[in-house]
């Protein structure tokens, strides 16, 4: 017997196909060489011999166009079929082939829900209009596999097998009556790769029912018809058909959208459906007519078709103690006739709660369906046990002796009976550790977990001697040795708390008991008791200290019983804003040994404040026994002192003196900050009832003219004392003649004193001589920047309070230097601005000057802003440790007045008093002026 060559590639043609590519090619090629004029085509060998002669005979062709007719070479192209066909057909004896392909036809259109569903026609679920619903859109499995089956087949097939061995999948099916079963197959090749375009034939023994409903098409296209078989898939009756293999993957769909009930088709694969009507076994055999291999190239699968629907017995709770029956209806033909002579095995999940009746206490029990179709089997609980259990069911066809079924399990069940009753369960809470004589909490918790209600339930806590009943629940009966809770009835999956406070002198066991009808429960918790005797001290070393500067905390732990106390340690925790040397926030220190009673335990831990205000650190000392003891040690956080300079400066001379007489005044300036002073510029101001004679070295004289001498030294070094001297010839009397001393360096530090001595009338003694030389200030003297001179010092609250009296108005004056400060904003609430008017006025008729404005802010309290109204060069205040000091008003003629608007905040709800403190030349003891204002939240 012949057999066509095949190669290795699954797309390897037979000659004819080949030979048709070759022919239509070189046609083309022909076609498009010659201009689309003429063609010249073989001649055909008119002896048979050959099929053509050799060259150079030809045939020539006149193509459609090529006369004018307007084909054209496209148009040549379209028509080539018409060109060789009225060409030919003039040839004597000569007919046109007939084509071995058909036109593929249109694809069947897609199904509605609840039609008939043809499978293989698309690879996406297929819903023409509606989407899929109900059963349409999930749907059961299109194939069941028996427990007979291979559970890993799936369906598919393996790639490699045996050269021209034919491939089935599956080849033992359980299925119901009505169902739809895919088959799948496929052929080996010589490399043991399944094959494609490889022709099956699909038989359907004569003893089988059911029939064949569809047969696979992959619908190859144009160059697939062309290079693969001339045989198409078809079902020539429903017994037998043919199937090719195919040459692309395909999903097998059912057209919903389930993915469970999808068959994958690999290359090489083919497949049909088959479905029977009736009961019955169906024998499918595929069949490869042109393998290689005679013993290998068939193969047959076979169907079991079942008419059966199962009912199983649902959930049922019970009493503990009762009986339950299941029963599971089996039957037939569209649930009407009963599938009598069947088998239910039932199988009980927790075989120590229940037995099946009449087995002898066997948790496996099998049920002949009665003529009922039901098949009912009874559950007998254990004495005394309550629960849950589950039973697994399965329905079993028996194999029978009219037909050639075999014993088959159809259908899988399970359910669930749960016997109920009442339960008690008791559990006690307590701290494990309780002091000596305090009231402590004991708890019971009470529940019943049972289906059912439990009755006479009352609960009992017996106290040993050494234990007071400090107080109880409501409902409960305090007795003197114990406490008794009467609860009555407590329902299913419910759960009640007790309490009870107590106070023991010793460790104690505490028992409690809840009984009820048939039902006892109970727990015991142990209380242990001591007597404090942990004695903690903690105290910070500095008081006092700059942040970023460690601070020493010593720690004294004592054992102030009779008892020695073992395993003591102490830890300390400081926070974010003072951390331990460490680097952590907590230390821990374990003592060797155990502390002796009267024995102090000391050390030491030292924690660094990173941020100002008041730091504290928690220490707790622990011991075995629950001993433990807390206590928390605090320093006061300061910012870093700046190293900036301070300066401080002193003048003095004779308090009285003659007129005419020559008198010494000497100012002592001296640096008493850290940083060096820069700059340091010095003025000295004297009265009209003064002439300056000498000064010391380095003084300017340019403006002597307005009574000011002037010194500049380029720096003070900290603790420098600098000494500057001026004598003055007294030309007139006065009661109170002034001189006055300023400092100040480029750095904001400043200074001022003033020195008052009484000018008396002309002395009968001669005028003295010059005085000597004055001592130097240091290089030469530099000409001021004309700065105002030193703002006031000191806090306002130290200065005599006078009370705030309107300035008068009109030619009366009071004869003193007036201030008005009046709040505009009270009450006012949190962060909100609080502003205030200040007016400063010379209410006399005598000219003043050097006058000084200062205020001390509250705490909490935070300056927004600070403007001068009249006279805008007087903006450059300074705020030094919370004072806030305005520039100095250098002259003030009578009747003459300078505003001030401030505008403060408070960050927190508060009643302050504003105290702003006023001195001039005029008055030097000065006075304060107060306004309270209260913040709300």
């Amino acid at each position: 017997m012949n057999h066509t060559a095949r190669t290795n590639d699954s797309l390897a043609p037979n000659r004819l196909p080949m030979f048709r590519l070759l022919l239509v090619a070189v046609a083309l090629l022909v076609a498009i060489s010659s201009g689309c004029t003429q063609l010249r085509l073989p001649a055909i060998d008119p002896t048979g011999s050959c099929l053509l002669t050799p060259l150079p005979t030809t045939t020539s062709l006149a193509l459609p166009g090529s006369g004018g007719e307007g084909c054209g070479c496209f148009g040549c192209l379209t028509g080539l079929r018409s060109c060789f066909t009225n060409h030919l057909r003039s040839k004597p004896g000569f007919s046109f082939p007939t084509p071995a392909f058909q036109d593929p036809v249109d694809p069947p259109a897609c199904p509605t829900p609840g039609s008939t569903v043809t499978l293989g026609q698309s690879n996406e679920p297929c819903v023409p209009s509606a989407p899929c619903s109900g059963s349409c859109a999930t749907g059961p499995r299109a194939v069941l596999l028996g427990a007979e089956a291979d559970n890993q087949c799936q369906c598919s097939l393996p790639d490699r097998g045996k050269r021209g061995c034919i491939l089935l999948s599956p080849t033992k099916i359980v299925a119901p009556v009505g169902g739809e079963v895919v088959l799948l197959s496929g052929v080996c090749g010589n490399d043991g790769y399944l094959q494609m375009n490889e022709k099956l034939e699909w038989m359907l023994a004569p003893d089988s029912v059911g029939t064949f409903i569809q047969v696979g098409d992959d619908d190859p296209g144009v160059i697939g018809r062309l290079a693969g078989s001339s045989v198409r898939p078809e079902k020539k009756d429903p017994s037998y058909a043919i199937g090719i293999t195919s040459t692309k993957k395909t999903l097998i769909t059912r057209g919903n959208t389930d993915p469970r009930d999808d068959v994958r088709l690999e290359k090489g694969q083919t497949w049909i459906t088959i479905s029977s009507p009736s009961e019955g076994v169906s024998h499918v055999t595929v069949l490869a007519p042109e393998s290689e291999c005679w013993d290998q190239r068939k193969s047959t699968a076979t169907i079991y078709w079942v008419d059966a629907k199962a009912q199983f017995p649902g959930a049922q709770i019970v009493p503990a103690g009762t009986t339950v029956d299941l029963t599971t209806r089996v039957t037939r033909s569209e649930q009407t006739l009963p599938a009598s002579g069947w088998k239910v095995r039932y199988e009980i999940q927790q075989p120590e709660l229940a037995t099946f009746a009449g087995t002898g206490g066997s948790s496996v029990t099998e049920v002949i369906v009665d003529d009922s179709g039901n098949a009912t089997a009874q559950l007998v609980p254990l004495p005394g046990t309550s629960g849950t259990t589950a039973v697994d069911m399965q329905v079993i066809r028996p194999g029978g002796r009219t037909d050639n079924l075999p014993t088959l399990t159809l259908g899988q069940g399970q359910t669930f009976v749960t016997w109920s009753s009442p339960k008690l369960e008791l559990r006690a809470g307590a701290p494990a550790v309780a002091s000596f004589d305090v009231p402590y909490q004991v708890v019971a918790n009470l529940r019943n977990p049972g289906n059912q209600p439990a009755t006479n339930v009352r609960v009992d806590l017996q106290t040993p001697p050494g234990t007071r009943i400090i107080r109880a629940d409501a409902f409960a009966r305090v007795v003197p040795n114990g406490v008794t809770w009467e609860i009555g009835v407590l329902p299913p999956q419910t759960q009640l708390d007790l309490f009870v406070e107590l106070a023991s002198q010793s460790p104690v066991d505490l028992s409690f008991e809840a009984r009820g009808d048939g039902l006892v429960s109970s727990d015991t918790v142990r209380v242990d008791v001591f007597r404090p005797s942990l004695g903690l001290a903690v105290a910070a070393v500095e008081d006092r200290v700059e942040a970023g500067r460690p601070v020493t905390f010593n720690i004294d732990v004592t054992n102030n019983g009779d008892r020695p106390l073992t395993g003591a340690y102490v830890t300390a925790t400081g926070d974010s804003s003072i951390i331990h040397e460490s680097g952590g926030v907590q230390v821990q220190d374990n003592k060797d040994g155990p502390l002796q009673p009267g024995e102090t335990w000391r050390k030491k831990v030292v924690f660094t404040p990173t941020e100002a205000g008041r730091r504290c650190i928690k220490v707790e000392a622990f011991a075995d026994g629950g001993q433990r003891a807390e206590q928390e040690a605090c320093t006061l956080v300061i910012n870093p002192v700046p190293q900036t300079p301070r300066l401080t400066a002193t003048i003095d001379g004779k308090s009285r003196v003659a007129t005419g007489d020559p008198t010494l005044v000497r100012a002592r300036i001296v640096n008493e900050g850290r940083g060096e002073a820069r700059n340091v510029k010095f003025n000295m101001v004297f009265d009209p009832q003064l002439q300056l004679n000498s000064a010391t070295e380095g003084a300017s004289e340019q403006t002597i003219g307005q009574r000011i001498i002037t010194w500049n030294v380029p720096t003070m070094a900290p603790g420098q004392v600098v000494v500057l001297e001026g004598l003055f010839n007294t030309i007139a009397p006065s009661p109170r003649s002034r001189v006055s001393i300023t400092a100040e360096s480029a750095e904001g530090a400043r200074a001022n004193d003033e020195f008052a001595f009484e000018i008396i009338g002309p002395s009968s003694s001669v005028q003295p001589p010059r005085g000597p030389n004055l001592p130097p200030a240091g290089t030469s003297p530099e000409i001021p920047g004309g700065r105002a001179p030193e703002p006031l010092r000191g806090n306002p609250n130290d200065m005599a309070p006078r009370g705030a009296n309107p300035i008068p108005s009109g030619p009366v004056r009071s004869g003193r230097l007036q201030t008005q400060l009046f709040g505009r904003d009270n009450p006012v609430r949190v962060n909100e601005p609080i502003r205030y008017s200040i007016r400063v006025a010379n209410d006399s008729n005598v000219r003043d000057g050097q006058v000084g404005i200062q205020f001390a802010l509250p705490d909490g309290v935070r300056l927004e802003r600070l403007v001068p109204q009249t006279s805008p060069e007087l903006s450059d205040y300074r705020i030094d440790a919370g004072v806030v000091s305005l520039p100095y008003i250098p002259n003030l003629e009578p009747g003459q007045s300078e505003d001030f608007e401030l505008v403060l905040s408070s960050n927190q709800p508060q009643q302050f008093d504003l105290n702003v403190g006023v001195r001039s030349l005029n008055m030097p003891d000065g006075y304060v002026e107060t306004v309270t204002t209260t913040v709300t939240p």
